[in-house]
């Protein structure tokens, strides 16, 4: 949420809006038979802080990519907005992104 770059759906709001519907538009919600709860733990850090957590739990970033428009062979463009705010936040974190060719 801190740096969605335009991504409503990562704000706080759209998720607890998204938990009221779950509640109002799901058998479970309707008949009170269970409780939904969305668990966010990320929300509140930024890319930079993510990218540290992963690393200090042992993440291959190499195996991951955040692009919306990934190139024939299934590699990060490095141009689209998600690519430019994971590039930062490898940045900010004191890494190089795995997932970029540095041909």
């Amino acid at each position: 949420a801190v740096d969605y770059s335009g991504y409503p759906d990562c704000r706080p709001e759209f998720i607890s809006a998204f938990q009221t519907v779950a509640s109002l538009a799901t058998k479970t919600g309707v008949e009170h038979s269970g409780h939904w709860k969305i668990h966010t733990p990320l929300i509140s850090l930024t890319k930079a802080d993510i990218i540290r957590t992963g690393m200090e739990l042992g993440v291959d970033y190499g195996l991951t990519h955040s692009c919306y428009d990934p190139l024939p062979d299934g590699t990060p463009c490095g141009h689209c907005d998600s690519c430019q705010l994971r590039i930062k936040g490898f940045q900010e974190a004191g890494f190089a992104d795995p997932a970029l060719k540095t041909d």
